[in-house]
């Protein structure tokens, strides 16, 4: 990412969490006192679509105070999508997007920008609509229409935009057995997690289908041949593919460490039910039907690597995204089979590429360390309170945007975080806007790059 143009997203981010945090700081908007430092976490939590609270919010707030959160997550929604999905519109003719340019989309002209930017906005209350309708019939049964609606719209954004911020004091445990609720939330987790050009290139691919079979049919036969003129691109492929592969495997690691544990009370449904929902919400969203205090250490990993590896490129989620973290491991895999490039549906990814994801690994293990290794060293009172891995686990969810937590021992209904000092909690802060514009941007933004490369002799390094 160019300089001025990291700065303009950063600098547009700052100016929304301060606009944000003096709105929290009216009276109106709370039913307490309020720290500055806790209403900057609260705003910086909601437009980096975060999740984690040091307040109850359903409680805490007032329904101005929920609005104002509930705006912060749909422009962090909605602007990082359009920003991203710039970006990436930009650097796919050099990189490894060169067939999604004409599938699609324009070329990349002055008037891109807004038409982009109107596309997401179209795409995102469409989505949230039909998500938020089915929630508010849902809603029915347990509540009067009026307050259905309310939080219908409140989880149907927040999940959407991938936020995990709730109405509901405990997020969505008290729905773990309504199988409708479960659904309808997942199914918008995963759609606002896959990217607005997936999205486009999905409309786009049944778009052609239907066509091509309409043609067919006029001619009165079908041809086979015609059916490959729309190719699905290799992002969106990927996508899919590392999609279902942690949803799948996630859902049968977690069922098979918590059936005898967390979920020993739950019936059968409920068992399937929350291994799946829990698959689903580390990687993206950040809401729950489980209470995360009680899982297992082993879960507790496994979750904390679904919540580093994150959700994909272009969409509302945070983390390394999918792509990242198994273009990496495939670099592993040919690295050790003794090929000279990466390949991927039989497609060379650029070596530009794979360095990139490298680095993205190595940058964000470095910070995610440095991060938790200064919490637990200056804040001793959490540790007093906490286990190693609760830390670790709250550390992770922040950088990767989550908001899933093992809850907090002092205070009901909110995050780790709120048994933080008031410098632990400026961490966390710090690694939710990182996670959130990226922690390559940031390193590149503080490193100014070289402009002349100084040539030297080589010379032996042993490694290994």
């Amino acid at each position: 990412m160019e300089r001025k143009a990291f700065l303009l997203l950063v600098s547009g981010y700052i100016f929304a969490i301060l606009l944000g945090t003096l709105f929290l700081l009216l009276p109106f908007s709370r039913r307490g006192p309020l720290s500055l430092t806790d209403a900057f976490f609260t705003a910086t939590s909601a437009i980096c679509v975060t999740g984690l609270i040091v307040k109850d919010t359903p409680v805490f707030f007032t329904l101005f105070g929920k609005a104002v959160i509930l705006t912060l997550i749909q422009l962090g929604g909605i602007g990082y999508m359009s920003v991203a999905g710039i970006l990436l519109h930009r650097l796919r003719r050099s990189l490894i997007l060169p067939e999604m340019m004409a599938q699609g989309f324009p070329e990349l002209k002055p008037g891109f920008a807004f038409y982009f930017a109107r596309r997401v906005v179209i795409y995102t209350l469409f989505i949230e609509s039909i998500g938020i309708l089915l929630l508010f019939f849902a809603f029915l049964k347990y509540f009067p229409p009026i307050l259905a609606f309310q939080h219908a719209v409140f989880q149907g954004i927040s999940a959407f935009c991938n936020a995990g911020f709730s109405t509901f004091s405990d997020s969505l445990m008290s729905f773990r057995g309504d199988p409708f609720v479960n659904l309808v939330v997942i199914l918008l987790i995963i759609t606002g997690g896959l990217g607005f050009f997936v999205l486009n290139e999905l409309k786009e691919f049944f778009k052609s289908r239907v066509e091509l079979l309409k043609r067919s049919i006029r001619r009165g036969s079908l041809e086979r041949t015609s059916w490959k003129a729309f190719r699905l691109s290799t992002h969106t492929r990927a996508v899919f593919t590392w999609t279902i592969i942690l949803i799948v495997g996630g859902f049968f690691l977690i069922l098979f460490l918590e059936i005898n544990n967390s979920f020993r009370s739950l019936s059968t449904s409920e068992k399937i039910l929350a291994a799946l929902f829990q698959s689903i919400t580390p990687r993206t969203c950040g809401f729950n039907t489980v209470d995360f205090s009680l899982l297992s250490p082993a879960t507790l990993s496994l979750v904390m690597l679904l919540m580093y590896i994150g959700g994909n490129p272009g969409g509302t989620a945070g983390g390394v995204k999918t792509n990242t973290f198994a273009l990496a491991f495939l670099w592993i895999f040919h690295y050790l089979k003794g090929y000279k490039n990466v390949y991927l549906f039989k497609r060379r990814i650029s070596d530009a590429v794979v360095e990139k994801a490298i680095l993205i690994l190595i940058l964000s293990s470095t910070y995610l360390f440095i991060s938790y290794f200064l919490i637990v060293s200056f804040d001793k009172n959490v540790l007093s309170l906490h286990t190693p891995i609760e830390i670790a686990f709250e550390t992770v969810s922040a950088f990767g945007t989550v908001g899933l937590t093992t809850g907090s021992r002092i205070y009901s209904n909110v995050s780790l975080s709120a048994d933080f000092n008031v410098l632990s909690k400026w961490i966390i802060i710090l690694l939710m806007i990182v996670g959130k514009v990226g922690i390559l941007s940031v390193a590149t933004y503080m490193i100014e790059r070289t402009k002349v490369e100084i040539g030297y002799p080589e010379d032996r390094y042993i490694v290994g």
